[in-house]
């Protein structure tokens, strides 16, 4: 990890699952197991992986505040170091690995797997991020939506 990027490593159950990571900051592909350098944010990173046969696997993984190195930057650089972090992503970091669970697709009709954290006002905002990011379909996200509320 270095300034305003780290290596995250995604994990699944199966091996040669496609993985797309995204955030504000950019998409990164890789293919499972495998690592990708991204750019960190303030918002929270999207996983989505897919592999023929099995369902879509989808993630929400949250951005954690790094206090210590902006606690030095403030001290050091003042404000501007702070605010320049938090725009930067440098503030900011995710968990190093991910793992995601692949489920045998057995139906005809394909849906998706969502990990959601949180209560359920934060498991839908994480759903409208997952959208907003293009990572859910407008129908993957009504139905989520719909499964968190009933």
């Amino acid at each position: 990890m270095s300034g305003n990027q780290q290596n995250i490593t995604v994990i699944a159950n199966v091996k040669g699952a496609n993985c797309t990571l995204s955030n504000e900051k950019g998409n990164w592909s890789i293919q499972t197991p495998g690592s990708a350098l991204i750019t960190n944010s303030r918002l929270n990173l999207s996983a989505r992986c897919t592999k023929s046969g099995y369902q879509d696997a989808v993630v929400s993984i949250p951005s954690v505040h790094k206090d210590s190195a902006t606690w030095g930057n403030v001290l050091l650089g003042g404000g501007i170091g702070y605010i320049w972090d938090r725009k930067s992503g440098a503030a900011f970091i995710y968990p190093s690995t991910v793992n995601l669970n692949l489920i045998k697709d057995s139906s005809s009709t394909k849906t998706t797997d969502i990990k959601l954290t949180g209560d359920t006002a934060n498991q839908i905002k994480e759903l409208h991020e997952l959208y907003k990011a293009g990572v859910l379909t407008k129908d993957e996200f009504a139905k989520a939506k719909k499964k968190l509320l009933d």
